[in-house]
């Protein structure tokens, strides 16, 4: 029987958010965000290391790409539990662990508040689920327990708005766009993508949380996206971008055109051939339980 998570709990805006139209349009743009964050997925893999016979947790798995790709290191003899908040997502992903070499299960939950069986994991995984939770340090807390002495953590996260242009080009573009009122959420607020930029805030929350041996790598990453001419491009960076597509849902007719103009003009210099490149930058996180 399919589970069917309540937006409850101190989450519940985020759970909320990804059973609606974004979980949706992220279901949907699945293979083409798989391409776009292919290296968010290559380096925490390959941080991670998962070996074979060993159980790993990922942590907001979405439609299973990341499951699949950890699943193949794991075999034989590993198992996944792949938990994320999205209904929609994971009717993609259980449909997609048919075919996985290891057991899968997947858990429509809450990962700040889902009751994990104590040391039950050897490595706790996400390529960039983890950084919208209301109370991280609750959050991390509650996988310290699920993890093995020994067990590690490998997430990706985003580093400053400054240096992820992919993300903050198409925002100022349209800020003068933007209705009365309307303000961007603080980069270092909760559940925001960029709130695990500030090195010092992560490693005193997983040294908190019992965590050892915190280290953080920097990775500059060539952002591929969208496939096809710059309109279809543009209509992309529209669904993934959050920001600019909350002002253009706002936005009267005529502004509408204007918002979609000012993404286009901003992101027309990094079209080539039948795609956006453009560059972002990610920490690359590690730690360990005791």
């Amino acid at each position: 029987m399919t589970e069917h998570i309540k937006a409850e709990g101190p989450n519940s805006d985020e759970i909320e958010y990804w059973n609606s139209a974004a979980g949706q349009i992220w279901t949907d743009s699945n293979r083409l965000l798989d391409h776009m964050f292919e290296p968010l997925a290559d380096l925490a893999i390959a941080r991670a290391a998962p070996k074979p016979g060993e159980r790993v947790l990922d942590i907001g798995c979405g439609c299973g790409t990341t499951t699949l790709l950890v699943a193949e290191r794991v075999a034989p003899g590993g198992t996944i539990t792949a938990l994320d908040v999205s209904t929609l997502m994971l009717a993609k992903a259980r449909e997609r662990a048919k075919s996985a070499p290891v057991p899968i299960q997947i858990i429509n939950a809450d990962a700040e508040t889902h009751d994990f069986a104590p040391s039950s994991f050897d490595v706790m995984f996400s390529q960039s689920g983890v950084m919208f939770f209301t109370n991280p340090n609750t959050a991390f807390a509650n996988f310290h327990r699920a993890l093995k002495p020994g067990g590690r953590v490998v997430f990706v996260c985003w580093r400053d708005p400054d240096v992820n242009p992919w993300f903050m080009l198409p925002v100022e573009s349209v800020l003068h766009l933007a209705p009365e009122g309307f303000e961007l959420p603080h980069a270092d607020a909760p559940a925001s993508p960029f709130s695990f930029a500030p090195q010092e805030k992560v490693e005193a929350m997983l040294a908190d949380a019992g965590f050892t041996d915190v280290r953080h790598e920097a990775h500059s990453i060539n952002i591929r996206m969208g496939e096809g001419d710059l309109d279809d491009c543009v209509d992309l960076a529209f669904k993934v971008v959050s920001p600019i597509r909350g002002i253009l849902s706002q936005a009267s007719d005529s502004d509408a055109t204007a918002v979609v103009d000012a993404v286009r003009a901003a992101l027309a210099p990094y079209h080539t051939g039948n795609r956006i490149e453009i560059t972002g930058s990610v920490w690359v996180v590690s730690a360990r339980r005791p």
